[in-house]
């Protein structure tokens, strides 16, 4: 599996690498041909509408418009990778006051393993906590979520009773937190946990493992985002955005330089020139 995550993050390289270098390569050529059209004039009616088109008001709003959605994008790209990173850092966890937030990875705790197992689950609550079926059902099913949700729990106190058919998260031998439901006590008193949708009880847990407790809080589908932009494919991926980006904007400079300086030559007066004889006067 490790030699396959390289080759794919290699791959992913490789072609972040060609597409940079192709949208480079097409502005350099863009560019080149745009000063070779100017210097013999056959951009000046281009560039003179341009410059009519900017004196209108809805042009101005338009082109602030456009730059502040390419700010926003940049900064939404840059802060998501942020928080994604933060998260990776922290053990793929986001700590706020007594609260713990993480994304779900796996689909143990989405629906039931079997018609079987819903109906005793059900029936097992309704009969512990002298409620009818419907509300057992509907208690249960709140506590349910599925692969890239963003769920929060509250960090256990040591000395806090455990309430059966609860959900809680507990640290397994790996360090990995794992988020089932608490069944009940062995004759042992170790604990048994289940996740709704997993084929049997998970191994023996001991009540000093157990770390959270889910309030049912969570915000679907989120932690599909930060889960990929916290990897290395999310990574690159901003980075080549980020860098298209800025590419293009120098390329936008560069075709203003073009014109401007035609412009000058044809002794029609740019924003710039305006400046500097206002400046002077």
């Amino acid at each position: 599996m490790t030699g396959l995550v390289i080759i794919i993050i290699i791959t992913l390289v490789v072609l972040s690498a060609l597409i940079i270098g192709l949208v480079i390569f097409a502005y350099s050529m863009i560019l080149k041909s745009a000063k070779q059209l100017s210097s013999i004039g056959k951009l000046d009616d281009e560039f003179k509408k341009e410059v009519e088109d900017n004196k209108k008001k809805s042009k101005r709003v338009l082109g602030a418009i456009m730059q502040g959605a390419s700010a926003l994008v940049c900064i939404g790209l840059v802060s998501i990778a942020l928080v994604s990173g933060i998260y990776r850092i922290n053990g793929r966890q986001i700590v706020t006051n007594n609260h713990v937030s993480f994304a779900i990875v796996s689909n143990s705790m989405e629906g039931y393993y079997s018609e079987a197992y819903k109906n005793k689950l059900i029936g097992q609550y309704s009969s512990k906590y002298s409620i009818d079926l419907s509300q057992a059902e509907t208690k249960i099913e709140r506590d349910q979520f599925t692969v890239g949700d963003f769920v929060q729990f509250n960090v256990l106190k040591k000395d806090a009773d455990l309430k059966v058919y609860d959900v809680y998260g507990y640290k397994n031998s790996d360090g990995k937190i794992i988020t089932h439901r608490y069944i009940g006590e062995r004759e042992d008193g170790t604990l048994i946990f289940r996740g709704d949708n997993a084929p049997g009880e998970d191994v023996t847990v001991k009540r000093e493992q157990i770390l959270y407790h889910y309030q049912g809080k969570d915000i679907k589908h989120i932690g599909l985002v930060i889960l990929f932009f916290g990897s290395g494919y999310g990574i690159y991926s901003i980075i080549a955005v980020i860098a298209i980006y800025v590419i293009s904007d120098i390329a936008i400079i560069k075709w203003e330089r073009i014109k401007n300086d035609r412009l000058e030559e044809l002794g029609i007066s740019t924003k710039k020139e305006k400046r500097i004889k206002h400046a002077k006067s």
